[in-house]
């Protein structure tokens, strides 16, 4: 586990160049292979160096943020399943151009909000849901109690959990 102190450390150290959202390679359906995200892990990528690695626990209720070194899909039950039985393909998509919009290759986090509840443990990088803002104008928000994994939003979807919760 990575204490909160640290995530807020290396937040400020360094700047998020993409979020990646794994998923699978459908080539039988339809005339085009299709992927299908399966965001039960996230990667929020920091530069060259680092990742921020968000993953959907206890029963899709909290989220652990963990800062890592690379990117890996290792531990999650479901990609070794796949790897193991399957002959699907995993990819891993880039989100970044998406969430960022045209012309930002990085972006300063200036804010980061973890939200907490009862099952929370933030000093060890265990929480509800995490927002993040970049460059004072763009809101990241993620949260792991969406049924498929975690839900990447904007400012709207934080605003909306916020009053829901």
């Amino acid at each position: 586990m990575t204490q909160w102190n640290q995530i807020e450390d290396v937040l400020r150290r360094h700047h998020v160049t993409d979020v990646l959202v794994p998923g699978l390679i459908d080539r039988d359906e339809g005339p085009f292979p299709m992927f299908r995200p399966q965001p039960l892990v996230v990667h929020v990528v920091l530069g060259d160096e680092q990742a921020l690695r968000l993953e959907s626990v206890g029963q899709n209720d909290q989220l652990t943020v963990r800062v890592v070194d690379s990117i890996s899909l290792e531990g999650v039950e479901f990609f070794e399943r796949v790897e193991e039985e399957t002959d699907d393909e995993i990819a891993q998509a880039s989100w970044g151009e998406q969430l960022f919009g045209d012309g930002w290759s990085q972006l300063r986090c200036t804010v980061a909000r973890p939200y907490t509840d009862g099952g929370s443990n933030a000093a060890e990088g265990v929480i509800k849901c995490l927002a993040l803002e970049l460059e004072s104008r763009y809101w990241l928000f993620f949260d792991p109690t969406w049924t498929f994994g975690i839900k990447i939003g904007t400012a709207e979807d934080m605003r909306r959990w916020e009053q829901e919760h």
